[in-house]
């Protein structure tokens, strides 16, 4: 999806630091994809009791959505259903993907303003360009004109 090979992304997140001492660590979830026509309201959603995340695919995604998105549902796996007022997006959900998100991508100093989707997909998406583009230069570079060998 994307570009992103889902199941291989999966399985190297999981063994991400943040998740060590959870059941991430223990057991791969269930992984589905879903497909839409249009961008969907829910991108993705986790159900903990079922151990089983889903992320919808629709035309114009990115990798940074699909990116964010997996690694947000995969900490809903990880934290649960917590009691209270945020049950699903409170402090403690905050914090672990605020970690996540350094620990897998290195993306640090983003605060969302809110739980939806988008802040990281940014986040990842201004870093995909940059470093694409950084990729690109030295080849430019490193590109002789006929005849001139590089020393």
């Amino acid at each position: 999806m994307a570009g992103v090979d889902l199941r291989r992304e999966m399985e190297r997140l999981r063994a991400l630091p943040v998740f060590a001492d959870g059941p991430l660590a223990r057991s791969a979830p269930e992984l589905k994809v879903r497909r839409s026509g249009t961008r969907p309201n829910r991108l993705g959603f986790a159900i903990p009791d079922e151990w089983r995340l889903s992320v919808t695919a629709y035309p114009e995604i990115r990798p940074g959505d699909v990116l964010e998105t997996l690694l947000h549902e995969l900490v809903h796996l990880h934290v649960g259903r917590l009691r209270g007022r945020h049950r699903w997006h409170g402090p403690l959900f905050k914090r672990t993907l605020s970690r996540a998100m350094a620990e897998a991508y290195g993306i640090v100093d983003v605060r969302p303003r809110n739980t939806l989707h988008g802040a990281y997909a940014e986040a990842l998406e201004a870093r995909r360009l940059r470093e694409g583009e950084q990729l690109e230069l030295p080849l430019a570079t490193a590109i002789a004109p006929i005849g001139v060998a590089l020393s």
